[in-house]
Parts: structure tokens; sequence; C-alpha cells
């Protein structure tokens, strides 16, 4: 007798928690977005404010999509830098070795010779490991900078879905009465607020790619000529 009331108070919470779940995605379906097979009845004439809506959610994707090329870009000017570091780390290494193979001479002035090269490669492997972490922080900018575009897109989604659903009610569709102005308002609203946090984070971002582009040529500078990495400081 126990073990039926238990198994019925557990099939019972099972039917329970489904019909929750189902209302919820009922629920925010329905706020999501307007079916395009709704406006196939709209008359063109009433759907200025949802072409517009359509070419801005156009124009958001493709800046999503150069977001993605920028980030590829930047992961592959990184990787080119370290291997220009790995280079100087190789060039250094072999700056120590002639030193010591001149001191074994005992003559000063090839000594004096190979240690400022010495002197060179250390500081060209200085200024190589810089250009590596201001790659590093440029390929972060671009990811921060894809995040905005992506949130940016949100926005243009969700202004795309309150156009049509005001079109539809304009349009005297009666289903529009099933949804609820206020959630895609809600939608859009939450959406910017997510575009205001990327540019924020976009814009720290930028501060520490700038300092670590400062410091990388402040190093290059002060490596001899042909020790200071290959990277562009534009």
């Amino acid at each position: 007798m126990f073990q039926n009331r238990t198994k019925r108070h557990w099939v019972m919470g099972l039917a329970v928690g489904a019909t929750m779940a189902f209302t919820a995605g009922c629920g925010s379906s329905k706020a999501a977005r307007v079916d395009d097979a709704m406006m196939a009845r709209v008359p063109e004439d009433q759907l200025g404010e949802v072409r517009d809506a359509q070419l801005a959610r156009t124009k958001a994707a493709d800046n999503v999509t150069r977001a993605e090329v920028a980030v590829r870009d930047a992961e592959r000017a990184t990787e080119v830098a370290r291997r220009n570091g790995d280079a100087a780390e190789s060039r250094m290494e072999a700056e120590r070795a002639a030193v010591k193979a001149a001191q074994a001479t005992g003559q000063q002035a090839p000594i004096a010779q190979a240690q400022s090269k010495l002197q060179g490669a250390e500081a060209g492997r200085a200024a190589a490991d810089a250009e590596v972490a201001w790659h590093e922080r440029k390929t972060d900018t671009a990811k921060v900078e894809k995040d905005l575009r992506d949130a940016e897109l949100k926005v243009a989604d969700a202004e795309l879905n309150l156009a049509q659903y005001k079109a539809l009610e304009r349009s005297g569709d009666v289903r529009a009465r099933d949804m609820s102005e206020a959630n895609y308002l809600a939608a859009v609203a939450e959406a910017k607020r997510e575009v205001e946090d990327a540019r924020r984070r976009l814009g720290e971002q930028k501060r520490v790619e700038q300092d670590a582009r400062a410091e990388w040529q402040r190093l290059r500078s002060q490596a001899p000529q042909g020790y200071g990495g290959s990277g562009d400081a534009d």
C-alpha cells in the first residue's frame, strides 16, 4: 500500500512537472518570435517597418560574419608572432653558445663582440615576447567585438519580431491577441542591455590592447635593428 501511494505521488509529480514545462515553453515561444507564415496574409503596403527591420537584421548578420573573419585573422597573426618568438629564442641560444666559444679563446675582442650580439638577441627576444602578447590582446579584442556583433544581431532579431507583431496586429489578425507586445518590448530592452554591456567590455579590452602595443613598441625600439620582431605597429 505504501509503495502504491509512493508510485502515485511520483507519477503525479511527473505530470505536474511536464505541465509546467509545457506551459513555460508555450509562453516563451509566443514571446520569442512571430511565425513567418502568419505574415503571408499581411498586405505588402503594411510591411514597411518589417522590411526595414529585415534589412537591419541582414546587416547585423553580415557584421557577425565579418567579426568571425577578424577573429580568425587575429588568431593567425598571433600564431605567426609565436613562430617569430621561437626564432628569437633560437637566435638567443645561438648567441649564448657563441659567447662561450669566444670565452674559450681568452681573447677580449671576440668575447666583447659575442656579448654584444647576445645582448641584442636578448632584447630581440623580449620584443618578440611583447609582440606575441600584443597579438594575443588583439585576438581578445576581436573576440569581444564578435560578442558585440552577436548582441547587435539579437537586437535586430528582437526588433524584427516586434515589427512583425505590430504589422500583424494592424492587419486585424486575431492571432495577435494571443501575443503580448510587452514581451516583445522586453526582449528588445534586454537585447539592448546586452549590447551596452558588450560595448563597455570592448572599450576596456581595447585599452588593454593599446597598453600591450605600447609595450611592444617600447621594447622593439630598444632592440638592435633586425632583432625587434616583424609585426606591424599599425
